[in-house]
């Protein structure tokens, strides 16, 4: 053996396992579903998380990972009460097992392709209230076509979204801004109307109109510092003569639906993703205004990573949604 280079006793393990130390016996190969089951474990940092994520139980996921470690011999994870964390070993094994489940779902796909059928799970993040509005409707009408489609969407931070997409860990991210990752391409999604809502009961309301010098005198509810409605939103305000600063804000909330929440309890006006009120618009319990000569609205966007080969299904969704169907629909929930 080189001993100019570090003998790397993982990969060695990885790519011939025995059992125990006796070389003797014949090597036993890792399951795909074992790894499955330790990408779970290490991205929750939880057992019994992993466990939800699988639909599995803990003690299964306990087992499972106890007789992985015991295959290796090599500790993956640090027990610390109910939070765990990747050994050094447990990193180096990360990207490894990452490839082999991908590659295993990517031989699954081809050979259905094979056969004329399209079958995957596809992975989605996304980091914005108008995707979580619209996905569900085009996954549902894709999978009418196609159904050995599985989708799981998570709903995280844009940050995070731009994250698992450069780690591979999901496949298309649902993003407002485009990222400057060069790994990471964007392509339109469709356009986001905001709007300037108000409770029923608000002044404003009965009027329909204000002219852009009355946003002063209100009182506002933003989105947090890092959400990308609320950067939209200011940068517009501020082309107006409204710096942020000038802004008298009474709440800055977390999500959309908290937003829509304090404005049609009568705590400020605001704006939001027309799609995302369209409820409340519906039900009489918020109004739109209409500020003269003033238009707010961004792109989402989809997002993948380029060095991450797309797979049948995935390729078939984006063909969907840029379909005359596909975008039909899209249009219909926009309004």
């Amino acid at each position: 053996m080189n001993q100019s280079k570090p003998y790397n006793k993982l990969a060695a393990k990885f790519d011939f396992l025995t059992i125990g130390k006796n070389q003797s016996k014949l090597p036993t190969m890792i399951e795909v579903h074992e790894l499955q089951i330790f990408l779970a474990a290490a991205e929750e940092e939880n057992f019994s998380a992993a466990a939800r994520k699988l639909h599995l139980s803990q003690p299964a996921i306990s087992f499972q990972i106890q007789g992985l470690e015991q295959r290796l011999n090599t500790q993956l994870f640090q027990r610390n009460g109910k939070r765990i964390a990747l050994t050094e070993a447990g990193r180096e094994l990360l990207p490894m097992a990452r490839e082999m489940v991908n590659l295993s779902s990517r031989i699954e796909e081809t050979m259905c392709l094979q056969q004329g059928l399209v079958k995957g799970h596809v992975l989605i993040g996304c980091s914005t209230s108008p995707g979580k509005y619209i996905l569900p409707h085009l996954i549902g009408a894709f999978r009418k076509q196609f159904p050995d489609v599985q989708f799981s969407v998570e709903v995280m931070t844009r940050q995070m979204v731009e994250e698992k997409l450069v780690a591979k860990q999901i496949h298309i991210g649902v993003l407002s801004l485009c990222s400057k990752n060069k790994d990471l391409e964007c392509f339109p999604f469709f356009a986001d109307e905001l709007v300037l809502i108000a409770a029923a009961n608000h002044p404003w309301s009965a009027r329909g109109e204000i002219a852009p010098a009355e946003l002063r005198d209100a009182d506002w509810i933003l989105r947090e510092g890092g959400a990308a409605t609320r950067q939209v939103v200011l940068a517009t305000l501020a082309e107006q003569g409204l710096p942020g600063d000038d802004l008298r804000v009474a709440m800055e909330l977390g999500s959309v639906e908290a937003v829509e929440a304090a404005v049609e309890a009568g705590h400020g006006v605001s704006f939001v993703s027309r799609v995302a009120a369209q409820r409340g618009l519906e039900l009489g319990r918020i109004k739109t205004i209409n500020v003269h000569g003033l238009e707010v609205s961004r792109q989402i966007l989809l997002a993948r990573n380029k060095l991450r080969t797309c797979t049948c299904a995935q390729l078939k969704f984006r063909e969907f949604i840029e379909s005359p169907e596909g975008q039909q629909l899209i249009a219909g929930l926009i309004g």
